[in-house]
């Protein structure tokens, strides 16, 4: 981890970490992943785009892994500014934005919002995309009934990033797969296994996300969607009951990949 990025490097920023509901210091859960020219968005959660620099819109592409809105709250405010700094000379190109491709009217709405400059794509468990070196696909996870919920692996030259997004520990046994010997795993830690939540529910225990990067063999763990009122400390010390290298993400951090 680290304060600041030099030129060249590939990185992931923390937008937002925390749910349901963003605070001074942080915001739902939101993270850039930049290379290159390149930027990727993945989640827009409410309060998060005030940690992005809506200057630098030029190239960036943004994935919503499902349509809650502690996730995609602030992609209007992506594409309300794509098109201001399209009209003042700032943006060439609109931004592109990966929605789940489902019945829901949310689905819809957004791909039908007239203040913006963006391109809109389709997300299923199919679907394979490449944006410059960003090598991206999908596996539908369980998390809640009626919204189809999608974690994200993205392979970048020799590295690769997984991103849980929201989801039950029903899917464990395919999400370990898929994030198989992953460098990083973004992976959502709502609970915690001391308060006697059930193992099957719509989110992940630390304690879970412990043992999945464990089992996937992954070098480095970060827990993600905590809840706002939660001592960081008590993710922590549950995960490294079971996996060493974690950390808790906070808004503006920095980690090389």
């Amino acid at each position: 981890m680290k304060n600041q990025k030099t030129d060249n490097e590939t990185f992931i920023k923390i937008l937002g970490s925390q749910s349901p509901f963003s605070n001074r210091d942080n915001a739902c859960p939101s993270y850039l992943i930049e290379s290159g020219d390149k930027k990727l968005i993945l989640d827009c959660g409410s309060g998060s785009h005030r940690f992005f620099d809506m200057r630098e819109l030029e190239n960036v592409n943004i994935i919503i892994s499902h349509l809650h809105k502690d996730h995609f709250n602030d992609l209007a405010n992506y594409q309300y500014s794509s098109l201001i700094m399209h009209r003042q000379g700032f943006l060439k190109e609109g931004i592109d934005v990966y929605l789940p491709e489902f019945s829901s009217p949310i689905s819809k709405l957004l791909k039908e919002e007239k203040d913006a400059y963006c391109n809109y794509h389709s997300i299923d468990e199919n679907a394979k995309y490449e944006i410059g070196e960003f090598k991206i696909d999908f596996l539908k996870v369980d998390h809640a009934p009626g919204v189809d919920t999608f974690a994200i692996r993205i392979k970048i030259f020799d590295k690769t990033v997984i991103y849980s997004s929201d989801m039950s520990y029903s899917s464990k046994e395919k999400f370990v797969k898929f994030a198989q010997d992953a460098d990083i795993l973004i992976c959502e830690a709502s609970l915690l296994r001391g308060h006697g939540f059930p193992e099957i529910c719509n989110h992940l225990t630390a304690f879970q996300a412990g043992n999945i990067a464990k089992e996937a063999n992954v070098k480095k763990l970060i827990l993600t969607h905590v809840w706002a009122f939660e001592d960081e400390n008590n993710y922590l010390s549950e995960a490294k009951q079971v996996f060493d290298n974690v950390t808790v993400a906070k808004a503006e951090e920095i980690y090389l990949v």
